[in-house]
């Protein structure tokens, strides 16, 4: 129903001793993050789950996890519970998005203020060029379940944060997304959703983007399925 939370994850690291890739640094150091000080994006040595560089409780969705990271958390959580707990497909997130609708969005409405009730998104508040004309109340991640829910009384679907599938990127769908990729690939995974920092393009059921495994962002997490 929600993503996975801080403390949720918290929880993983200290009966594990796991420390992410953003803390290991693997591939580049930390996470990619904007940093008002210097006005720019980058890779930032020091940034992870544990500092973001924004607060958040143990409420909020988890971020700078790499896709590497979310498969470990599931394996440690489907040995813990006898469950097997795993990344949706891409095909499976749009079909839990959607809700049944066919709109851009799950409350079946174009880029108006109504956003606001659904969804942490870049809104004007805050400043964005690029948003939606209200305010949701929170300039970073907000709390899961802090906005309505779909249909299907699913949480941040949309905006929050962006979230991990399990199927590799195809730019063209070529059947990968209806499928989990190999563990070990190094090609790029689907990730779906948009974040609190998105515009209105890119916070919709369809909207799509390919990132690799080791990638980590402070606008991304990820949720679980979990196959019966």
């Amino acid at each position: 129903q929600n993503e996975v939370t801080v403390r949720e994850f918290r929880r993983f690291v200290e009966a594990t001793g796991y420390r992410t890739e953003a803390e290991r640094d693997v591939s580049e150091k930390g996470c990619y993050t904007y940093d008002a000080k210097d006005n720019r994006w980058d890779w930032r040595a020091g940034f992870s789950w544990r500092k973001p560089g924004y607060e958040q409780t143990d409420d909020h969705p988890v971020v700078c996890v790499s896709w590497n990271d979310a498969n470990q958390y599931l394996g440690w959580l489907t040995k813990e519970t006898g469950r097997n707990y795993r990344l949706p497909s891409e095909a499976e997130w749009e079909y839990a998005a959607r809700a049944g609708t066919t709109e851009a969005r799950y409350w079946r409405d174009g880029g108006d203020a109504s956003a606001c009730g659904y969804a942490n998104v870049a809104n004007k508040e805050h400043g964005w060029s690029e948003a939606f004309p209200c305010s949701d109340g929170y300039e970073f991640t907000a709390p899961v379940g802090s906005f309505q829910p779909n249909a299907w009384k699913l949480n941040d679907m949309l905006g929050n944060v962006w979230e991990w599938t399990c199927s590799a990127y195809a730019k063209e769908y070529d059947g990968s997304e209806s499928r989990c990729a190999d563990q070990e690939t190094t090609g790029p995974l689907a990730v779906r959703g948009g974040a609190w920092s998105d515009r209105p393009a890119g916070v919709r059921s369809a909207y799509r983007g390919g990132v690799t495994p080791t990638d980590r962002f402070y606008a991304q997490g990820f949720r679980l399925a979990r196959s019966l």
